[in-house]
């Protein structure tokens, strides 16, 4: 399960890579560690409203859905899906898209039998958009789902515990993928990766204790004991 991501993003930036306002300004925080597990907010453009961005609450639920959010997310993975569990679900349709706007995410890198958390983030370390689904609650809230992807064989040099990673979206490409464009995107995954010139570093353990406050724990960490790839 895939459920931590980061953005530490100004309301400006945002707005102006994306070229639109955002919904509601006064409750946005910048969060260097968004848990997924704790119902967190996320940044969200959605297919039928692509003028404004939203708010949406990471972990899906059913379209229409009246009872507890806990409720349902204790039954199964809401947090994200594999592209392809997508066209066969009957719960989430691919038609209801839209875009998770973040500044980063993170890896995992096993090595001598110790895990180490990597950071993946664009070299312009500007926002861009994680594809996803979404639906809205009974009473009107959204909430989001990401989609995950086969991992490109560069971020397979820090990512070795799974084969999946987000799939990721440019600033400049996001229409595509809310529009009727959206097919080129899932036959060609990996292309945005290379295109916004990932880069990767390790951080601080600290990672895995989920009570990060601080941006500056996204800052580079040297392990003697890891051989970082290059």
């Amino acid at each position: 399960m895939y459920y931590k991501l980061s953005n530490i993003a100004t309301i400006e930036d945002m707005e102006l890579v994306f070229d639109m306002p955002l919904k509601y300004p006064h409750i946005y925080q910048k969060n260097p560690l968004i848990n997924g597990l704790k119902e967190e907010l996320l940044p969200v453009i959605t297919a039928d409203n692509t003028q404004e961005i939203q708010f949406g609450i990471w972990g899906i639920l059913p379209q229409g859905y009246k009872e507890d959010w806990s409720v349902y997310q204790k039954t199964q993975n809401t947090l994200n899906f594999n592209i392809n569990e997508l066209e066969y679900s009957d719960k989430f349709s691919l038609e209801k898209r839209c875009v998770i706007i973040v500044t980063g995410f993170f890896l995992t890198y096993l090595s001598k039998g110790e895990i180490y958390p990597f950071y993946a983030y664009p070299k312009s370390k500007t926002p861009f958009a994680i594809a996803g689904v979404y639906n809205t609650t009974y009473d009107g809230y959204i909430t989001v789902s990401l989609i995950l992807t086969n991992i490109s064989k560069k971020a397979s040099k820090y990512h070795n515990i799974s084969k999946r990673i987000p799939l990721i979206i440019s600033g400049d490409n996001y229409n595509n993928w809310l529009s009727s464009n959206y097919n080129d995107i899932i036959e060609n995954p990996n292309q945005e990766f290379d295109a916004l010139n990932f880069q990767c570093h390790p951080i601080a353990r600290e990672f895995y204790k989920n009570s990060i406050l601080f941006e500056s724990f996204l800052d580079p960490s040297d392990y003697e004991s890891l051989a970082i790839p290059l």
